[in-house]
């Protein structure tokens, strides 16, 4: 396997990593983004409010779209296993 195939893989591998973290990163920012805009309006700053809901919506995201992040993932890996003898040679 030539140096451009390997790194087409490590190009692939970050696109993924990159589409797996997106659904995650952008509900926290969003979580994140209003759990300020509260506590700016009623002038609460308790580290608490910030952070519970922000592990609340990450864990509901997961929840939601995990399977599918898996699914793609292991697809990927899965690729990856079958490019291993092309890799050695």
């Amino acid at each position: 396997m030539d140096l451009d195939a390997i790194a087409l893989l490590a190009q692939d591998a970050l696109w993924l990593a990159l589409k797996l973290s997106l659904p995650v990163l952008g509900a926290a920012f969003v979580v994140a983004l209003l759990s300020g805009l509260l506590q700016a309006l009623t002038q609460l700053q308790d580290a608490v409010l910030g952070h519970v809901p922000r592990l609340l919506a990450v864990a509901a995201v997961l929840a939601l779209f995990g399977a599918g992040l898996g699914g793609e993932l292991l697809a990927y890996t899965r690729a990856l296993w079958g490019h291993i003898p092309e890799i050695g040679r």
